[in-house]
């Protein structure tokens, strides 16, 4: 998986299962209220390591590919899927940890939902503010995620944008 740099439609289920892995923890994590251990904001970086790895495996693959502009495109949507779920994930086991020294919001509480919200706003660089990061954790993981953001939306334009114009041709 990590030694070939192509893209195939097998990759696929792979970014859909690490898909389904995430959300599966942040809904039972938000439902279930489980007390898991701060080593797993370690593995959540980790993992969160693994999904840029992955992402930007991808993007250098796109070029060379031969798949359809469908399978990039849905390679595409569940990478970054991948990536704020588990900024969302990491997010919420911050607010767990650290409460409303994290996070200033209005209302009584957090929920996985609202973080998926937050990752996805900060992901985008829209922000509007109704959440906002306040501890130094919490910011640096929401810069971060800004940042990636940023740029992977900016090289994925210009990809998809050369891959189009290609087949254009």
């Amino acid at each position: 998986m990590f030694g070939k740099r192509e893209f195939n439609k097998k990759k696929l289920f792979i970014y859909v299962a690490l898909n389904l892995v995430m959300i599966a923890l942040l809904l039972a994590e938000t439902f279930l209220h489980m007390n898991i251990p701060v080593f797993f904001l370690f593995i959540l970086f980790v993992l969160l390591s693994v999904c840029i790895y992955l992402l930007f495996e991808f993007i250098i693959s796109i070029p060379k590919t031969e798949e359809s502009l469908q399978s990039i495109f849905t390679g595409s949507g569940l990478l970054i899927s991948l990536i704020i779920t588990t900024y969302a994930n990491l997010y919420l086991q911050v607010y767990r940890m650290k409460g409303e020294k994290a996070f200033k919001f209005s209302g009584e509480e957090l929920s996985g939902n609202d973080f998926m919200y937050y990752s996805i706003t900060t992901f985008t660089t829209t922000g509007f503010g109704d959440i906002t990061s306040i501890g130094m954790l919490s910011n640096i993981i929401a810069a971060s995620e800004m940042l990636t953001g940023f740029i992977i939306s900016t090289l994925f334009m210009a990809l998809l944008t050369s891959k189009l114009v290609k087949n254009l041709k």
